[in-house]
């Protein structure tokens, strides 16, 4: 039995180089913001080509991506340069532990947010109530003349 011809081609890209407004093109993040973020360490210092100009390779557009995803997701900038330090098992391991914590602390969020809506709820209806009776016992913030008629 004959097996057909595979032939498989590999081409391996070369380390992609970028300067700042071509990054900044691509990731859609202001050139200022990438220079600040260097500056801040979320980014790993860049090496420099001879006219001095930065010169970033693809993994800067990764790292952005992981920057703008974690701040999308509430994460502070401290928390983020945290976890992209690490590497392996450990960026693993922090990256899960920091979601775990951020999903905590979501629904303390939450749950605030759900009493303090039940709170509001229940002062409008009081004062809706007191309206309906002729009484305006919130004055500050009813100025309107169903307040003012109290006989």
């Amino acid at each position: 039995m004959r097996y057909p011809k595979l032939e498989v081609n590999f081409k391996v890209k070369p380390p992609m180089n970028m300067k700042i407004g071509e990054l900044a093109q691509r990731s859609g993040i202001p050139p200022s913001t990438i220079r600040y973020y260097e500056k801040e360490g979320l980014l790993p210092k860049v090496q420099r080509g001879a006219n001095g100009y930065r010169v970033y390779q693809a993994s800067a557009l990764e790292r952005l991506d992981l920057i703008q995803l974690g701040q999308k997701l509430g994460f502070s900038l401290e928390t983020i340069r945290s976890v992209a330090a690490l590497h392996g098992a450990a960026l693993k391991d922090a990256l899960l532990g920091q979601l775990d914590a951020r999903l905590q602390e979501i629904d303390r969020l939450r749950m605030i947010l759900d009493e303090q809506r039940h709170a509001v709820a229940g002062a409008r209806d009081q004062v809706l109530r007191s309206l309906a009776d002729g009484e305006c016992r919130v004055q500050a913030a009813w100025t309107t003349d169903a307040c003012v008629k109290r006989a």
